[in-house]
């Protein structure tokens, strides 16, 4: 045989395999990016549903300490009724987790999330004057920093709430 032939035909051979190869990257470039796709998804549902247990953790740890219940309680009412800095203290910080929780939730699942069912559970945030009285000294501001879209549903539910607009 002749040599350029030979030399032609490796040439050949060589192009072959290289698409070959480049053929089945593209494969397992597609194929990780399908399972990259869906560990996102899985990550975002386990976040979700952990910012989810965060918000049971808050309101079952108000439910079983009487301490904290009080000061809930009494915080709901109105937050200068606590005089106590350590019930103040706990009322702040049970406030302070629960938006954390909420603010949370939303940015993990805001494609998913039915908005009606998440404003109807921040609507019961609302109904207390105390946590009207939060959202207005602590509350908006944590709300600002996070979502702008969020600020814009708290400071309604607020008006609604309070009858006033938000200063």
């Amino acid at each position: 045989m002749d040599t350029e032939l030979i030399i032609g035909l490796a040439q050949v051979l060589t192009g072959a395999a290289t698409l070959v190869v480049a053929i089945f990257l593209a494969g397992q470039l597609l194929t990780q990016r399908s399972a990259l796709n869906r560990a996102h998804q899985d990550a975002e549902r386990e976040l979700a549903f952990a910012s989810r247990s965060t918000i049971n953790s808050i309101i079952l740890g108000r439910l079983t300490s009487d301490g904290l219940a009080s000061a809930v309680s009494r915080g709901f009412d109105d937050i200068d009724s606590l005089t106590e800095p350590s019930d103040l203290l706990r009322f702040t910080g049970y406030m302070r987790q629960t938006y954390q929780a909420f603010i949370m939730e939303w940015l993990l699942s805001r494609e998913s999330v039915d908005v009606m069912e998440f404003k109807e559970r921040m609507a019961r945030l609302f109904i207390p004057r105390g946590s009207r009285q939060y959202y207005f000294n602590t509350g908006r501001e944590i709300v600002r920093l996070r979502s702008a879209e969020l600020l814009e549903m708290f400071d309604e539910l607020y008006e609604t709430y309070e009858g006033s607009t938000v200063p």
